[in-house]
């Protein structure tokens, strides 16, 4: 080889280096390109929950008031069915482009990978946190035939007689499942378990006492709780003083019994970091809307604005309280 191919094949070397350097710096560059002018289209959300249920009520208004800052529209894509699982998974699957996001409770990032054997989606290698939407409060209910007053009362019914009061939820694994199981655990107490499916169903079997007891969110519970056909014993939650004030809060029994249901919007795992802040402050500027507050009172929901890193947080939490109990529990759903 003479010198002036050497010559020639280290200035081939150099144009390759130069080459990939330009191109690393496009990649690191493409992110800040497409936050610049992101969103360019309209943008999906997706909510495990048919028309009318609280999620489909939660996403509308995201959607109305973080698409007028956007300026651009967030459509609300109903895939309800399979416990979450067929929403968060179609989500999970979708590019990681900021265009197609996810709105789902407590349930589908913490609970199911417990309940579920094969879940299609993993919660943690799948999502990152846009943001906390809000808390909503619970209450414990009894049955007016159950002739009860007060949780010490249930309590001693329940250990007097153990295994013969019944409590029922929206389903297995359900939050309203899961929230007695937790109740029932840390007073020591057996009581038995009545699936129906959702929690509609859960309640009339309340006010016809085909059951004893729930926990179920305040503002599906307040209509009969008003008109005198439940009973509430406890409270629990953001709003669990606001709403029931003459009523005990249930982690003055149990720590562990400080309970909610939250509500957040999740985006593929890629997403890239701009995209994320900005639909992360646009949902921050929603939740802090007189009218958003407003409308999320009305169903027992405390907004609660703030950082991807703090719903991740609550997430892992989370799961520390309900994995162990689930796996007690012997739940499992194929």
């Amino acid at each position: 080889m003479n010198i002036q191919e050497t010559s020639a094949s280290s200035r081939a070397r150099r144009a390759t280096l130069r080459l990939a350097a330009g191109l690393a710096a496009l990649s690191l560059l493409a992110p800040l390109a497409h936050a610049d002018t992101y969103p360019a289209k309209p943008v999906r959300l997706v909510v495990g929950s048919p028309p009318g249920a609280l999620g489909d009520v939660l996403a509308r208004v995201s959607a109305q008031h973080m698409g007028s800052g956007l300026g651009q529209p967030i459509v609300v894509d109903n895939k309800p069915g399979a416990s979450l699982a067929i929403a968060a998974d179609t989500v999970a699957k979708a590019p990681a482009d900021g265009y197609t996001l996810l709105i789902a409770p407590d349930s589908a990032t913490v609970v199911n990978p417990f309940l579920y054997p094969k879940l299609p989606y993993d919660p943690v290698k799948d999502f990152r946190s846009v943001g906390l939407i809000g808390k909503a409060s619970l209450v414990l209910v009894v049955a007016n035939g159950l002739k009860i007053d007060t949780v010490e009362e249930l309590v001693q019914a329940a250990k007097a007689r153990p295994g013969t009061i019944n409590f029922g939820s929206g389903g297995s694994g359900h939050p309203t499942h899961l929230a007695m199981e937790m109740f029932a655990n840390r007073m020591n107490v057996k009581l038995t378990h009545v699936p129906y499916k959702g929690t509609s169903p859960a309640i009339q079997a309340l006010v016809t006492g085909e059951i004893g007891a729930m926990i179920v969110g305040v503002a599906e519970a307040m209509p009969l709780i008003t008109a005198g056909r439940i009973k509430p014993i406890a409270a629990s939650g953001p709003q669990a003083k606001e709403k029931f004030p003459a009523l005990p809060e249930m982690r003055s029994f149990h720590k562990d019994l400080d309970l909610s249901v939250w509500f957040g919007i999740f985006a593929p795992k890629a997403t890239p970091q701009p995209v994320i802040d900005r639909l992360n402050a646009q949902l921050n500027h929603a939740l802090g809307l007189p009218e958003v507050r407003a409308r999320l009172d009305d169903y027992g929901m405390l907004p609660q604005p703030g950082t991807p890193a703090a719903l991740d947080a609550i997430q892992e939490v989370d799961r520390s309280r309900y994995g162990p109990l689930v796996k007690a529990l012997g739940l499992t759903i194929d």
